[in-house]
């Protein structure tokens, strides 16, 4: 017996947990969705650029007929601040020469250089730790399968088994101690 509250089921109509969607119709939505996502993020991120940069888009821009360019007007206070600047860090560079002159040039912990050396540091030592991870894992593959071989034979084996990897490893440790070896990283005092 029907009750009021649901409808009667149509005759040859499947419900909805019969229904199955086609492969290409799950991908199509995904990828509406993944457009749509994609779409948010680069309108977000325009708009949070065109605040941090103050910049007006061609839809928000009005007219005024009375606008003149800042630059047309002059700041003297400011121009004069400016000079100051310029003349104080005129007689820096100044000082500067006459350091480099005399051979007295302070040396400068810089920021970038420092964390340049502890990039390449890492990164060295991540190539080394894969490698050293890569040849171990052979060396108890090959004996594992009971194989004797030599040393140098386990290590041919795996540049042949893993050559992408050896060779980029090779290449970054050759990298790192050339650029040691040509600017004579040894001879540098440590900058603290």
């Amino acid at each position: 017996m029907q009750t009021p509250e649901t409808p009667p089921p149509l005759a040859g109509a499947p419900s909805a947990t019969d229904i199955v969607l086609p492969e290409w119709m799950l991908l199509l939505m995904y990828g509406a969705v993944a457009l749509a996502g994609i779409w948010l993020v680069a309108t977000v991120f325009i708009h949070m650029r065109r605040r941090a940069t103050n910049l007006t888009s061609a839809q928000q821009a009005g007219v005024r007929k009375n606008a003149a360019p800042d630059f047309m007007k002059v700041d003297h206070k400011a121009r004069e601040e400016a000079m100051k600047r310029g003349e104080t860090f005129e007689k820096e560079l100044v000082e500067r020469e006459k350091a480099e002159a005399a051979g007295k040039l302070p040396v400068k912990k810089e920021p970038a250089n420092i964390v340049k050396m502890i990039s390449g540091i890492a990164a060295f030592g991540f190539s080394l730790f894969t490698l050293l991870g890569a040849v171990l894992g052979t060396f108890r593959t090959l004996d594992q399968a009971g194989l004797q071989m030599s040393k140098m034979d386990q290590i041919g084996a795996i540049i042949v088994k893993h050559p992408i990897p050896a060779i980029i490893c090779l290449f970054v440790i050759g990298y790192t101690i050339f650029i040691w070896v040509s600017q004579k990283k040894w001879a540098e005092p440590p900058k603290i």
